[in-house]
């Protein structure tokens, strides 16, 4: 994956692990991380992350157009909302990269042409791109997995573990 490629945030799952794993304020910092008007005014709080960690990320509006495509698209599919519709519209119009752990989402996009990135691989690149450490990615993960609301699959989250232990012993 490109680092200069957009990368458009979903939902605030993928703002909540990061925040939980303490690289938000890095992540945040990337010229190349958006969020949609939509999601930010409607579903950030508190719960998330550090608000005004949040509100540091660029915003990405729909146009008049893509809004009118939602309702074309929900006709279309089952189980996905018009926030993951317009998210999922916003990102083929702009070539972009969702970030979402909405499994339904990545499923229609990924189907659709779409690149899907998850908390995981986020970290991963994070740590590929040197913007963390190989010490904070292998930190990140840990403080997952030390979460209790975490939907992240623990045996992920210890294999990506295992992974980053090998590359600081190669280091």
């Amino acid at each position: 994956m490109n680092i200069t490629t957009k990368i458009i945030i979903t939902d605030t799952n993928i703002i909540t692990d990061l925040s939980n794993a303490n690289v938000l304020d890095k992540f945040v910092k990337l010229d190349n991380v958006y969020i949609s008007d939509m999601v930010k005014q409607d579903e950030i709080n508190s719960n998330t992350g550090n608000v005004n960690t949040i509100r540091k990320f660029k915003t990405i509006k729909a146009t008049s157009e893509e809004i009118a495509e939602i309702f074309k698209i929900f006709k279309e599919t089952h189980g996905l909302s018009p926030y993951d519709i317009i998210n999922f519209i916003i990102a083929r119009n702009n070539n972009a990269i969702l970030a979402t752990g909405d499994q339904k989402l990545k499923d229609y996009s990924e189907k659709n042409g779409i690149e899907v990135i998850r908390t995981l691989k986020i970290i991963r690149l994070m740590k590929n791109k040197g913007i963390i450490t190989n010490k904070e990615a292998i930190n990140a993960c840990k403080a997952l997995k030390e979460n209790l609301n975490t939907r992240i699959p623990i045996t992920d989250i210890d294999s990506t573990i295992k992974e980053f232990e090998k590359d600081s012993v190669v280091c």
